[in-house]
């Protein structure tokens, strides 16, 4: 029993780790190839130069209309304000040549884009078109004339007192290595495609401002930052398309492409949470959704070889590949089983909750047209057995 609990926690942690290895290759393999570029290449000719601005441009533009026609925010401001500073710096070294270091209008820049870059980092990602965005928009843009006010007035919000070693005030410096921090320890605890993805374009920014006297380093930094965020937005909806956010399992829209390759045998099961309405009135949606998590766990660590799909919220379809409904009954009836002998702890209660699930199968007939049918018969059948009970698996 010892020995099972000890492999069951070492392939949890493996879990944990594993998609925060595969999330984090690309972003620091884009950095890693941005750092070689500026040290290997030094001063680039002005038509690579041309590029790379085009696709800084380019991929900014493409990150935001995807955002824009999937409706999420995240990360569309930090995009704005890594935009911002990009144009400022390159508008600053004109206006001012070498001494734009010294120059009130950089300092305050390098004063509000590290505070702005971690403001947006730890921003929820939700709904794009909402009111909230249109306020944080109107924040970003009183920054920044008040930062034009103070440049003015020749006035700054820091002073920098090491410009001839470094392109980065003190506070600066502390800004930005506090932002890195902070990015990198959201980034562990929570693995998530876009949190793993901004770490590295946090630390591509980073290097933009400590390196920005150099040309060659200013763009290829933020152009790898652009090109980080913009592949991370792409994979993130991608993600979000076929993955149930909550639980992590495979999704109904998963379901539905994946039905034309299933075998030509299978049965399909159906796992229904029992009572979730009045569970979710009594626990809230924090704590369905934590209920829903731990349901969820069991459901994997009972079945571990055939995939689990979330259909709808309290609903999961198994299939069984190359079962019949025999075989899957069995299994089904095992889940059920470990659903309802395990107790389930939620928040600060002392003692356990006694959840249950009902379960039904159905295999797949010759006269079946797709596996749409498949699970209207299925479900059928586990709504005519929830007339008389549940914590039951049945047949249909």
């Amino acid at each position: 029993h010892c020995k099972g609990e000890t492999v069951r926690k070492f392939i949890h942690n493996l879990q944990q780790i594993l998609p925060l290895v595969h999330n984090t290759h690309l972003p620091a393999f884009i950095f890693a190839l941005a750092l070689l570029g500026f040290y290997l290449c030094g001063n680039i000719a002005e038509q690579s130069m041309l590029t790379l601005h085009a696709a800084f441009f380019l991929l900014n533009v493409t990150s935001a209309g995807i955002l824009i026609y999937f409706n999420r925010r995240k990360p569309v401001l930090y995009l704005l304000v890594i935009c911002l500073s990009y144009l400022l710096i390159n508008h600053f070294k004109k206006l001012y040549s070498l001494d734009y270091l010294s120059s009130p209008a950089y300092l305050n820049l390098c004063f509000f884009a590290p505070l702005n870059l971690g403001l947006f980092y730890f921003w929820p990602d939700r709904r794009l078109l909402s009111r909230h965005t249109v306020y944080w928009l109107l924040v970003i843009f009183a920054e920044y004339a008040l930062a034009e006010y103070l440049t003015r007035r020749s006035d700054a919000l820091v002073l920098n007192l090491s410009a001839d070693t470094i392109n980065l005030n003190s506070l600066s410096m502390g800004l930005f290595a506090a932002v890195c921090l902070a990015s990198f320890v959201r980034m562990v605890l929570t693995g998530s495609i876009m949190d793993s993805a901004l770490f590295w374009c946090n630390l591509n920014v980073f290097a933009g401002f400590y390196y920005s006297s150099s040309p060659t380093a200013l763009t290829i930094f933020f152009c790898a930052a652009a090109a980080t965020a913009c592949s991370a937005v792409i994979k993130n909806i991608y993600y979000m398309t076929y993955t149930d956010p909550l639980t992590g399992l495979a999704s109904r829209n998963a379901y539905l492409k994946q039905a034309r390759s299933f075998p030509l045998k299978y049965s399909l099961g159906i796992v229904c949470i029992d009572n979730y309405d009045h569970l979710r009135q009594v626990f809230g949606r924090r704590g369905i959704n934590a209920l829903t998590r731990m349901i969820t766990m069991r459901l994997q660590d009972t079945e571990t070889e055939n995939p689990i799909y979330r259909y709808s919220e309290d609903e999961f379809v198994i299939i069984f590949k190359n079962e019949d409904k025999k075989e899957s009954f069995e299994r089904l009836e095992n889940i059920r089983r470990a659903v309802a002998s395990a107790e389930f702890m939620l928040g600060k209660r002392q003692k356990g909750l006694k959840l249950t699930v009902s379960c039904c199968v159905s295999e797949k007939k010759r006269s079946d047209d797709n596996s749409i049918e498949v699970l209207i018969r299925t479900r059928k059948a586990l709504q005519k057995a929830y007339q008389f009970t549940q914590n039951v698996t049945s047949k249909a």
